[in-house]
Formats: structure tokens, C-alpha cells, sequence
């Protein structure tokens, strides 16, 4: 990775893995679970009553509003689906509610490879393998590995194609060979979340391929299917609480890989 950088963003889809060099959000909840971790300093959580938290490791269930202080923090987070199989373990261990931390002799065995974040270029199936050790070292258990049914794969590739345009959901059930509701099951089942998400995601990762060419955000956002600017910046910092520019303007120094 070179000197200039400072971060680097994966996005799996149900998953968000980042590596951020200093990070400071608005007062936010979101539907993922946020797990940070700091290689470096403590970071600061502050609660909607206004108590301050300190903290190396932590577990943020979903919908916890916060705002986040690591502006001197070697940063990892981790934002997983509240309703995948990711947080099963994790919600065994510390609960489903509020804030906890985790003790940081437990990602001992991680440490040194979450350091490569800010210093190599790390690969997508690298990345995700890090992100599912993380987990196991958070959790009760490695999260296990579904095989993708190739018909899913094949919805997925039909949704690439079509953007900044969108597929209907009976449409692509019919192309699959399943009901409808079917269809929807065994796409959330295996994908982490549901076939509308799934195709906003599509449309973000577009757009952030647009802003990092050099074009603003009101040309990414029509060319890749939101509505307007506000539509696009609404939906990444429901993500991560901060606006789209952040990370994904031409002049940013956080390195962007959508690994959909």
C-alpha cells in the first residue's frame, strides 16, 4: 500500500471490512453490527446519554446509536448482517443488545494480519478469510461456509448486467426455476441479505466507481440508479455514519475494493 493511504475498504456484500487510519462519525444507529477493533491508541464510544466509553475492542449490536471518537486509532471494523449466520456466534457470546467489549487477548492470533491492512495489497479472498478468522476469535465458532447455488450466482451476475437499471424479483425467480418466495429465501440465505438490498449494493459499488474516475456525486449517483445525490449519500452513511466522500472521493486516501 503506498505511504499516502490510510485506509482500505472491502465490501462483501451483508459484510463491510475496514481498515482506517483516524475515524470520527456523526452521532448514528444502523441495522449492521459494528465490531472495531484499534491496533493503536484506545477509541472512544460515546453513548446517546452522553457517557463516554474507552475501548481497545468492542461489539456494537444493531440499531445501538453512538458516536464514534478514534481520530488517533490504527482502526479495524467489522459490519455484519444482525440476521446472518455471521453474528450467531457473536450474539452467543455477548448478547444482542448495547455495547460490549472484547477482551484483546482474544485477537492475539489476528493482530499481525490485520496490521497488512495498512500496509499491503490485501486481495478480496485474502480479506475475507481475515474478516471470518476475526470473527472466530470474537465468536464462539467460525462462521461456517455456505456453497453458492449456481442459480444464485447466476440472479447475481443478471443484476450486474442490468445496472444502473434493476431486475424484477419475479423476474429473476422465473429465470432461477423457483416461486418467488423461494427464490427470496434461498437468495437472503446465501447472499447474507435480501434481493432489493442486494441491488442497492450493486448500485453503490458503481457509483463508487465513478467517484474514484474523478466524477462528483451528482453524476455517479445518476449513472448508477439512485435517485439523486441525497439517495446515495443516505445510503452509505446509514453503512458507516460518515458521507460517501469520505471514501469514495477522487481525492480520497482509502483504497476501495467491492468484493460482490
Amino acid at each position: 500500500m503506498e505511504e499516502s493511504q490510510v485506509g482500505t475498504l472491502f465490501y462483501f456484500g451483508a459484510r463491510v471490512f475496514l481498515a482506517q487510519k483516524g475515524l470520527t462519525t456523526d452521532p448514528h444507529s444502523h441495522y449492521a453490527v459494528s465490531i472495531l477493533i484499534s491496533l493503536t491508541s484506545k477509541f472512544k464510544v460515546i453513548e446517546e446519554s452522553g457517557n463516554v466509553l474507552e475501548f481497545q475492542a468492542v461489539v456494537l449490536a444493531p440499531n445501538t446509536y453512538h458516536t464514534l471518537s478514534a481520530e488517533n486509532s490504527d482502526l479495524i471494523v467489522l459490519q455484519i448482517d444482525p440476521y446472518g449466520i455471521d453474528y450467531a456466534s457473536v450474539a452467543a457470546r455477548f448478547g444482542r443488545k448495547g455495547i460490549s467489549e472484547i477482551p484483546f487477548e482474544n485477537l492475539e492470533p489476528v493482530l499481525s494480519r490485520c496490521k497488512n491492512l495498512f500496509h499491503e495489497n490485501i486481495n478480496c479472498q485474502t480479506a475475507k478469510e481475515l474478516f471470518e478468522d476475526i470473527l472466530a476469535c470474537v465468536g464462539t465458532e467460525k462462521p461456517s461456509r455456505v456453497s453458492l447455488d449456481p442459480r444464485v450466482l447466476s440472479a447475481t451476475l443478471r443484476m450486474k448486467s442490468a445496472l444502473p437499471g434493476s431486475i424484477s424479483v419475479p423476474e429473476l425467480a422465473k429465470e432461477a426455476g423457483f416461486s418467488e418466495t423461494r427464490f427470496m429465501h434461498v437468495f437472503k440465505l446465501q447472499m447474507g441479505l435480501p434481493v432489493r438490498q442486494y441491488q442497492l449494493w450493486l448500485r453503490l459499488h458503481e457509483a463508487a466507481k465513478l467517484l474514484k474516475e474523478g466524477g462528483n456525486l451528482t453524476e455517479a449517483s445518476h449513472a448508477a440508479g439512485f435517485a439523486d445525490q441525497a439517495h446515495l449519500s443516505r445510503t452509505f452513511k446509514r453503512m458507516f455514519g460518515v458521507q460517501p466522500s469520505k471514501f469514495l472521493g477522487a481525492n480520497t486516501n482509502v483504497a476501495v475494493h467491492f468484493c460482490v
